[in-house]
């Protein structure tokens, strides 16, 4: 915690306010300093005043969120759904590229996402998986199903050649979205896949991520069909 004072010295009681909260959690204590030097006030030395940070790290994270520019704040939502790793390439195809200049640039300058790997395409990642939570949890149920059927759509489009290798990132996607019927067909490709790699276990539970679909879209024939594979694989 010393080593993150920017300049200046933390006042004691608010070191001891701090390392209170933070309970062994490294990220606590990065994410309270950090709110600290972002609530400014300071004049030589840096005073957490009682009650001006969330109580949790979740709350502290969310306040992090609410500070962005709305860009940012969009981006980083589009980028959740995609997954805690990401590529630049299916970022821009689910926005725009305008709206990846726009915002991601505060979310590196914020340290909420970094540079993952240049090679073979540019990839970032959200530095720490409650991050990537905490950008989830700004969504709507109905927004986040929303965005998961474009990342899904825009995902189609960029392995066109090569669906067949993607299957289950398909399936993830339009499970967890609002295009059901699509969900229930990479399900079902995702399992006769999983199947024939001798992989039972993923097989079975894309199966019956698959029949809660069915159930879903009052498909008796899916629901026949998919609990006859189901049972093959059991």
């Amino acid at each position: 915690l010393d080593a993150l004072v920017p300049a200046g010295t933390l006042d004691p009681s608010s070191r001891a306010e701090i390392v209170s909260r933070a309970e062994g959690n490294p990220l606590y204590v990065e994410e309270l300093m950090r709110a600290l030097v972002e609530a400014g006030g300071r004049t030589r030395t840096w005073t957490l005043s009682t009650g001006s940070l969330p109580p949790t790290i979740e709350g502290l994270l969310a306040a992090r969120f609410d500070r962005l520019p709305e860009a940012a704040r969009r981006l980083a939502r589009v980028a959740a759904v995609i997954g805690r790793d990401f590529s630049l390439a299916l970022l821009e195809r689910v926005t725009t590229k305008e709206a990846v200049g726009a915002g991601l640039g505060d979310l590196l300058r914020a340290d909420i996402v970094r540079e993952a790997r240049r090679f073979p395409e540019l990839e970032y990642t959200f530095r720490h998986v409650l991050l990537h939570e905490a950008a989830l949890a700004t969504l709507t149920p109905g927004a986040t199903r929303r965005l998961y059927r474009d990342v899904g759509a825009a995902t189609e489009e960029l392995v066109a050649d090569s669906l067949d290798e993607h299957l289950e990132k398909l399936a993830f996607y339009f499970y967890r979205s609002d295009d059901e019927r699509k969900a229930l067909d990479y399900l079902e490709r995702a399992a006769d896949k999983a199947v024939a790699l001798d992989a039972r276990e993923q097989a079975r539970d894309l199966l019956a991520r698959g029949l809660k679909v069915a159930d879903r879209l009052g498909d008796r024939e899916a629901k026949t069909r998919l609990s006859r594979h189901l049972s093959l694989v059991s």
